[in-house]
């Protein structure tokens, strides 16, 4: 009969390249059991090896301690039940690779859209827009009240800084704040939509960049000429079309002042 070895906290550790603490905890959790001597060292056995990677292995599938324990337990009895389980969590990290590669990308896009407003206050160009969508959610001095808003807003708003924050201002002065997002997004990041949702196609767009004091929307018009986006949109003889959009990225600087931010006017042009 071979006898089993034993090892101690922390040698066990070190040959399993983990630490004293987790052994500790899945001890505590009741996943492992070492024996103990009479001094009240805690002793290792050999074959509790498996056992631990097995662990190592559910937990790097995004598992909690207790589906560990669960699913230890399950393994023995039901196969599919675990199968299902694992399905379901993977399908969850993969879910939250796409959130942290669109916030990736989201934040890259963001620092080489900000390059050109190192040496000055404000930039400039006309391309045609991305496909959008935008989520209504307040007028200039309220919530709006519509329900099919909150259907939806929540998971909206988890999303942010990928999507944005935007105020919408339309020919008859109307002002509505709400989140803009692109439409690939929703399809990427599975967004839900209902019909209070609006869709702008793309289309030959005036982008007005901005690093400026905080202003206020209420004063922000197609009639306001000394708004110096709109000085530089009648400056090239372009005309607006329709509604246009304000969007907030975020602060110029956090350290310095809080009341600056970075910024973009989309303006819709007549063509």
């Amino acid at each position: 009969m071979i006898e089993i070895r034993e090892y101690r906290i922390g040698e066990f550790a070190k040959y399993l390249g983990v630490t004293p603490d987790l052994l500790k905890h899945y001890e505590d959790q009741g996943i492992i059991r070492p024996s103990r001597s009479d001094s009240g060292y805690r002793y290792y056995p050999f074959n509790t090896t498996m056992l631990l990677i097995e662990c190592i292995r559910l937990r790097n599938y995004g598992m909690t301690l207790r589906e560990i324990r669960e699913i230890l337990t399950a393994h023995r009895h039901d196969n599919t039940s675990v199968n299902r389980r694992l399905s379901e969590n993977v399908e969850h990290m993969r879910e939250e690779i796409l959130l942290d590669e669109a916030l990736a990308a989201d934040y890259e896009e963001f620092l080489a859209w900000q390059a050109p407003l190192a040496a000055r206050d404000f930039d400039w160009e006309i391309r045609w827009s991305r496909p959008m969508a935008f989520l209504p959610h307040t007028d200039k001095y309220d919530f709006l009240q519509d329900p099919r808003i909150y259907e939806i807003l929540k998971s909206w708003m988890s999303y942010i800084p990928i999507v944005k924050s935007s105020m919408k201002a339309e020919r008859d002065g109307r002002i509505t704040w709400g989140l803009l997002v692109e439409e690939r997004i929703i399809r990427q990041l599975k967004l839900p939509v209902n019909d209070i949702v609006d869709f702008y196609p793309p289309h030959k767009v005036f982008y007005y960049k901005f690093r400026a004091p905080l202003t206020h929307s209420s004063s922000e018009n197609f009639d306001s000429p000394a708004h110096p986006a709109f000085q530089a949109l009648h400056a090239l003889n372009l005309e607006p079309l329709d509604a246009y959009f304000r969007t907030t990225l975020m602060p110029a600087d956090w350290q310095q002042d809080i009341n600056c931010q970075y910024g973009y006017y989309a303006i819709p042009l007549r063509t």
